[in-house]
């Protein structure tokens, strides 16, 4: 006797099957997405140009992610001269890599807020990516933000390859509980306007102070970083928004983990120039209390 087929099992599990591969599978996109990118090429639509192109050497390009984070910066060596950075929370969903994000610079543009779902792939070592952000501009009779157009962007990353540290402690997304200025003080907690994030891949670090009401980010900062037993040492490569000795410059922190807080305690070498262009040396304490950051 021949076996009875049922069509509708046979489709159910093609459904099934192609549910897992194409959706099934964001905890394993999201580990190819942890780490550090740098941009290599990119498409300018929002100059009405079609061709691929990228930057020279003088520009950082550089995007972040954790595992449900990310941070991406845009920064000019040369001049010492931050050009773009935004960053948030992101996840992978219905075959979409989708950004929702949470602060943005330059000011006064239409991004923060905004979720823009990404088309991806990887191929030959290179993430791409292509999606589309709203423009918005003021409705005249309503007073309300309406979207007027959109932008494409359409971009190509590739892994950075600084050698990857070994310490699953640190990777992640933190953000700042307390600090303190002097040995000795009280420590100091910012008010809950303030947004102070940093966030760790197996190659670098990024951290960003921001206001999480407004469109205003205070002070970046990034490099590469190391650990050795309880050292962590950062490398900085870009700061925001002066550069008052840092850049260039390792801190080396003494590293203490306790209930799930990440105390590091160092002091960085600075040289500060006054209103008369007068250049003095002073050193300043870094006493910090992270804590893993949750939405």
């Amino acid at each position: 006797m021949k076996p009875h087929n049922n069509p509708r099992i046979s489709l159910a599990i093609i459904a099934t099957i192609f549910s897992f591969f194409l959706f099934g599978q964001s905890s394993d996109v999201n580990n190819s997405l942890e780490g550090s990118w740098s941009l290599t090429q990119f498409v300018p639509h929002s100059e009405g140009l079609t061709k691929w192109t990228s930057y020279g050497d003088s520009i950082i390009y550089q995007k972040h992610l954790s595992n449900d984070h990310f941070i991406w910066f845009k920064y000019d060596q040369k001049n010492n001269q931050l050009l773009g950075m935004g960053g948030g929370s992101y996840e992978i969903k219905e075959g979409k890599y989708i950004e929702d994000i949470k602060f943005f610079y330059p000011p006064g543009s239409n991004e923060r807020g905004q979720a823009i779902p990404f088309d991806f792939n990887f191929s030959d070592g290179l993430w791409n990516h292509t999606g589309y952000s709203k423009v918005m501009d003021l409705d005249e009779n309503s007073g309300d933000l309406i979207v007027i157009d959109s932008n494409k962007i359409e971009e190509k990353w590739v892994k950075t390859s600084e050698e990857s540290n070994l310490s699953d402690n640190l990777q992640g997304i933190w953000e700042l509980v307390a600090y303190r200025q002097q040995p000795g003080d009280a420590y100091i907690e910012y008010p809950e306007y303030a947004g102070y994030l940093k966030l760790i891949t197996p190659t670098h670090f990024i951290w960003v102070y921001y206001n999480k009401n407004d469109d205003q980010i205070y002070a970046a900062g990034s490099g590469t970083y190391s650990i050795s037993q309880m050292l962590y040492s950062e490398n900085i490569q870009m700061i925001y928004p002066e550069n008052n000795g840092e850049l260039g410059a390792t801190i080396d922190f003494s590293v203490d983990f306790q209930n799930d807080h990440w105390r590091h305690l160092g002091k960085i070498d600075l040289v500060i120039t006054d209103q008369t262009g007068n250049k003095s040396k002073n050193s300043s304490l870094i006493d910090e209390i992270w804590k893993p950051h949750r939405d």
